[in-house]
């Protein structure tokens, strides 16, 4: 339907196509063209989240309100039987402990090999990334297994000199129960620093090197550049590795059980150790089911704290609410 709304002169008056009512514009066929390839990219993805993590933990919820004799819908009983559990909430709070230290030295560590291996001081840096990268290749089970028998006194005469030199009662025991969970903090930094290092070193090769050069005009030396210019520009992305080493603490699996099996380092020392012993030493599927759903509501409310203590101190760019001041 075409409407008069005006004339540039008394012969040439203009039109403007206005749609019936009733009809509705046609979708640009490139904006349609768009769509149907992100659904296409991420169909494969959607299908494995749904398979291996929705549809599971839908199943952990309906199991968790069955009754762990007769199967029948027991309400909240099993999560009840968790609230008053005191060896899983000291498995958290001791994976709590974990996170607080290890995520802490680790990260640290990955910040200062990032910063060594963007500055000109390095040489060789694509060999020593590469290095530095190696143990993150390496799985959990094979890194575990070699650490338990590195760190078993009778194969390792290092632990034994404590006890040479009369400073100790006999052979350095780091699988013993009480140095246990710092063997771990030892295998997993171990595991992971290389491969936090290679994102905040990706992420230090997008700092203007204009800004980095004016700097050094400035007459700033590679030590401030690096706290002061390339330190503030990461900040997300430390933040981003920070969340996830957080996830995967309250995840911990692989590297106590199999030191559990090569020495005497306790029952069980993380909730997912807990949880496996609930379901496959006890039997008792229904409990562990609201363990599990119990330690993933735990998880997902530590992220979202984590998250919003960050996102409240960061302003713009990346940079804290008192350094934008």
């Amino acid at each position: 339907m075409a409407v008069q709304v005006g004339s540039a002169s008394a012969s040439s008056p203009v039109r403007v196509m206005v749609p019936s009512r009733g009809t509705t514009p046609r979708q640009p066929p490139l904006r349609a063209a768009q769509g149907r390839s992100g659904l296409l990219m991420t169909g494969p993805f959607l299908a494995l989240f749904a398979v291996f993590f929705a549809g599971p933990f839908v199943y952990s919820i309906v199991l968790s309100l069955r009754s762990p004799l007769t199967g029948a819908y027991s309400g909240l009983f099993n999560y009840r039987t968790v609230m008053s559990n005191g060896e899983f909430w000291s498995g958290v709070v001791r994976m709590g402990y974990f996170g607080v230290v290890q995520v802490t030295v680790m990260i640290c560590l990955a910040i200062g090999l990032a910063l060594l291996l963007d500055s000109p001081y390095c040489r060789a840096k694509k060999l020593f990334a590469l290095i530095y990268f190696l143990p993150y290749a390496v799985p959990g089970v094979i890194a575990a297994i070699m650490w338990g028998f590195l760190l078993e006194p009778d194969l390792d005469g290092a632990l034994g000199v404590p006890h040479q030199l009369g400073l100790a009662s006999g052979p350095v025991q780091p699988l013993d129960y009480r140095l246990a969970l710092y063997a771990i903090m030892l295998i997993v930094t171990w595991e992971w620093t290389g491969y936090n290092m290679t994102i905040l070193l990706t992420s230090l090769t997008n700092v203007p090197h204009q800004v980095i050069e004016a700097a050094k005009v400035d007459g700033a030396s590679e030590l401030s550049i690096a706290a002061r210019i390339k330190l503030p520009m990461v900040r997300r992305t430390v933040m981003f590795t920070i969340m996830l080493s957080i996830i995967g603490t309250l995840q911990l699996f692989n590297e106590p059980v199999i030191l559990n099996e090569i020495a005497t380092t306790g029952s069980a020392l993380t909730p997912n150790q807990i949880i496996y012993n609930t379901a496959f030493a006890f039997g008792n599927e229904e409990l562990a089911a609201a363990q599990s759903v119990v330690l993933a509501g735990i998880t997902i409310v530590a992220t979202i704290a984590f998250f919003g203590i960050v996102r409240r101190r960061m302003g713009p760019f990346g940079a804290t609410r008192a350094a934008a001041k």
